[in-house]
């Protein structure tokens, strides 16, 4: 083959192995949606509580988000992106156990888990992108079929979801996410690891993401 065929064929590869890992992810994150609070409800919790329940995991990602990004930086994308592979099957299991305390861990591991699956993943492949020296506008390309993947597995885990749902219970999809992260999670090992700027301290990070948020009328 030639050089244009070979850099193609690599560029097809490093593509396809990391939407195949992302889209794991984001497949084993969008089976969680359809029956959680039908769950919460089974285990005969008021409307308040299911509320501190979602409350949970939403301040849960708000703060993390804010954090991610530099402990990324800092200790590694493809590191972290195995910790949400970890995180997120840890948080699976606690739907199992009707514990308000247990269930509410479980909403801020996923909370911490939402915000590493929308960063770290796309910071390594961006990094991994340039350093293999693969054309700017293939960018564009791969974030596209990422995009148009992450509706067809939505839809595809609602059926799923529905599928274990009405077979075993409502606490049975959680647990269909558990073999999808741990085969991301062997793919994710054979990741080149990337960092970024592993000097800035995690206060200036934040200065500076918040500064450009409020500088910038359109991110604001």
């Amino acid at each position: 083959p030639t050089s244009h065929e070979a850099s193609a064929a690599e560029f097809s590869a490093f593509q396809n192995n990391y939407l195949c890992v992302y889209l794991l992810c984001l497949f084993s994150d969008w089976l969680k949606g359809p029956y959680v609070y039908a769950l919460y409800e089974q285990y005969g919790f008021t409307s308040d509580e299911i509320a501190w329940l979602f409350a949970g995991g939403f301040l849960s990602s708000l703060f993390f988000g804010t954090v991610v990004g530099a402990l990324s930086d800092k200790l590694g994308r493809r590191n972290m992106c195995l910790v949400f592979c970890f995180v997120y099957a840890a948080s699976a299991f606690t739907k199992l156990v009707n514990s308000f305390s247990v269930l509410f861990l479980g909403r801020v591991l996923s909370g911490i888990a939402t915000s590493l699956l929308f960063t770290t993943f796309e910071s390594w492949m961006v990094s991994e992108h340039h350093a293999r020296n693969f054309p700017e506008h293939l960018l564009t390309n791969t974030f596209y079929k990422q995009t148009v993947g992450n509706g067809v597995v939505a839809i595809l885990a609602g059926f799923v979801a529905q599928g274990a749902a009405v077979c075993c219970g409502y606490a049975a999809q959680f647990l269909v996410a558990v073999p999808c992260l741990l085969a991301a999670s062997v793919m994710i090992c054979r990741w080149r690891e990337n960092f970024g700027n592993r000097s800035m301290r995690l206060a200036e990070t934040i200065t500076v993401g918040v500064t450009s948020i409020v500088n910038d009328s359109k991110l604001l």
